[in-house]
């Protein structure tokens, strides 16, 4: 039977992505907005418009003085204001308050309570939708696991196999953003084009819908940084060969490459020998055991304007901490393809949460910020090429990795293969929050084919799962695991039950004998003492002597009958075994409430046993009911 670690309630990760572009304007003024004159989001919206040539850079948040040529998309005309809606209508440049999906609701990061404002039929007070995947009423709660669904006929989201519709207000591919806010619908005519990639060459979006981003288009050829950014780094030459203002191993591109590798546990560090011996990630001069090095002398404190590594620790001017308040280092909006921190935040270009929902980042699926969504079975294809490994599995990880994930409303059997892929890959599969969640399954070569990855989950329940391509290593002389990939993909839904494995195969939480489909079948028929068999749940069933489930357990023996996975003296009797004053303490298997004792609920969005609603708890139970959760206020229960 499968741990409580494989439950998972249905958040909706688009809720979750666009909380995240609130932050910032990099995934914002690429998309068109909504209507504000639409759903009740107009009244109070002042709408700026810029002068009659309307284009330029706006002029600032109040609509600014024009100048230039016309818009030809809402990418010209970008304030860099975070909290107005930039639009290009008719030539003009307006600005607006910010409300981009028009609800009447201004997001949370704005001052208002909209909990995501990519999708106008979500904000506080909204009427839940049971099959859309958002968060409609902002409780932190959606769809099948909000009691406001408890008795809708059908409840979670199926992704539409054709993607995006970006022009009929619905959120087809079950991400929770809409439209024109979806990053699939950045760059189409739908949702706005300008005339020309070119003066927009860093900003991560195909500003004039041809195909081709920024330095990849033609119009940009050009253009000094992408003729810059086109220069491989040269590891060992103390140069920035690619003007991303830092320098050989201080370059996330010399990641795995001589001299900036190292063997662990290394040696000492040697201070002008440009290798880190050490194995710390500094090399030579940036590293404290050099500070008092004679080779160091001339380091000296960073001066921000001057286009040479002062301070000797790999890092120019502004991608210098030490410059972060310099005048000339202002922060500005993040561009998402341009590898520079431009807002200050440590955070460069597809790893800052600002460039989430950016088209770019989302091409590149290289993290938990910009995850591809898989609407079904298939095989899905990429590359991590120059990919910076942000997370590993227990059995490998090092090299840079594509991130997936899948939505299931209804239990499925799940299988994954590697098979195809270019380099030695590893596969693992996370529940609850991308980064941070329960890892359920790692593997790195059972495929058996060009050391391909497999894993095989019979049954996994309704909820988001997170899959992670990865490169299994760092070689110190070849470099890294990296290249074109292929993602495999089998999901069966509502798989029928096997009566003889062990395994729940169709996901109601019972086992073999004690699924209703098998108490006539075969070695089931009358099986518990010459009666019908039938679950193991419950202080009656736990302690009658019989063998309910016909599994060759009986009573507290019996998995159902000392269901948690922590406090594994207690058994499902009706005593408190454990002298903490709540007797059973999650040991009692269930289905629903009516399987619990009173005063308890079943804990069916993570471990599928009874005990009290979480919030009656002095401190946090719910890292114990299952990690990675938390305890909602809405359902009293622990929740992903």
């Amino acid at each position: 039977m499968l741990g409580s670690s494989m439950r998972i309630a249905v958040l909706g990760l688009g809720a979750i992505m666009g909380l995240s572009l609130a932050m910032g304007a990099c995934g914002r003024t690429g998309l068109n907005a909504l209507d504000l004159n639409a759903g009740g989001g107009g009244s109070t919206a002042t709408d700026t418009t810029s002068t009659l040539s309307g284009g330029g850079d706006g002029g600032g948040g109040a609509g600014g003085e024009g100048g230039g040529a016309p818009c030809g998309g809402p990418t010209d005309c970008d304030d860099r204001d975070a909290c107005t809606t930039d639009t290009c209508a008719e030539g003009s440049c307006q600005y607006r308050p910010r409300d981009d999906d028009g609800d009447g609701h201004a997001p949370l990061t704005c001052g208002g309570g909209d909990c995501n404002d990519f999708n106008p039929s979500v904000f506080p007070g909204a009427a839940e939708i049971c099959t859309d995947a958002a968060d409609n009423n902002c409780d932190g709660v959606a769809d099948c696991f909000d009691p406001a669904c408890d008795s809708a006929p059908l409840c979670g989201c199926t992704p539409s196999p054709m993607g995006e519709n970006c022009g009929n207000g619905v959120d087809d591919d079950c991400d929770t953003i809409v439209d024109c806010f979806d990053s699939d619908c950045a760059g189409t005519q739908t949702c706005g084009c300008s005339a020309s990639e070119a003066g927009k060459c860093g900003n991560g979006f195909d500003d004039d819908c041809d195909q081709a981003f920024d330095c990849s288009d033609s119009d940009c050829f050009s253009d000094p940084s992408c003729q810059c950014q086109a220069q491989t780094e040269n590891c060992g030459n103390q140069t920035d060969d690619d003007c991303d203002l830092r320098i050989d191993c201080a370059d996330p591109d010399c990641a795995g490459f001589f001299p900036c590798t190292c063997v662990p546990p290394g040696v000492p560090e040697v201070c002008a020998d440009g290798v880190d011996n050490d194995c710390d990630g500094l090399v030579d001069c940036a590293d404290a055991q050099c500070f008092s090095s004679l080779s160091c002398q001339n380091c000296v404190p960073e001066i921000c304007n001057d286009g040479i590594d002062n301070n000797c620790d790999g890092r120019i001017d502004c991608a210098d901490t030490a410059c972060f308040f310099a005048p000339n280092c202002a922060p500005l909006p993040e561009q998402c393809n341009n590898g520079l921190d431009d807002d200050n935040d440590t955070l460069i270009d597809c790893q800052d949460p600002d460039c989430a929902n950016n088209p770019f980042c989302v091409l590149q699926q290289a993290n938990c910020l910009s995850p591809k969504l898989i609407p079904g079975s298939g095989t899905y294809t990429g590359d991590t090429t120059g990919h910076i490994s942000e997370t590993k599995g227990v059995c490998g990880g090092d090299a840079g990795e594509a991130v997936f994930y899948f939505i299931l409303t209804t239990p499925s059997r799940v299988e994954l293969d590697s098979i195809g892929t270019s380099f030695d890959s590893t596969l693992y599969v996370r529940t609850g929050a991308c980064n941070s969640g329960a890892e359920i399954g790692c593997d790195d070569d059972s495929a058996g084919s060009n050391w391909a990855a497999r894993l095989l989950f019979n049954i996994l329940y309704p909820g988001t799962y997170y899959v992670f391509l990865d490169g299994y290593t760092i070689d110190q002389s070849g470099g890294a695991n990296e290249g074109p990939f292929a993602l495999n993909v089998q999901i069966t839904p509502n798989p029928p039950e096997i009566c003889d494995d062990g395994i729940d195969n169709d996901g109601d939480v019972y086992v073999d004998c004690a699924d209703p489909d098998c108490v006539t079948t075969g070695a089931c028929l009358n099986c518990a003492n010459g009666a019908a068999p039938g679950p193991e749940f419950g202080v009656a069933a736990c302690t009658d002597g019989i063998d309910n489930d016909c599994d060759g357990t009986t009573d507290c023996g019996d998995d159902d009958c000392s269901a948690s996975d922590y406090y594994v003296t207690e058994c499902c009797n009706g005593a408190d075994e454990n002298g903490n004053g709540i007797p059973d303490d999650f040991n009692c298997r269930c289905v629903s409430n009516a399987d619990c004792p009173g005063g308890q609920i079943c804990y069916t969005h993570t471990a599928h046993a009874c005990g009290i609603p979480c919030g009656s708890y002095f401190g946090e139970v719910c890292p114990f009911v299952a990690a990675g959760s938390f305890c909602s206020g809405v359902t009293g229960q622990c929740e992903f």
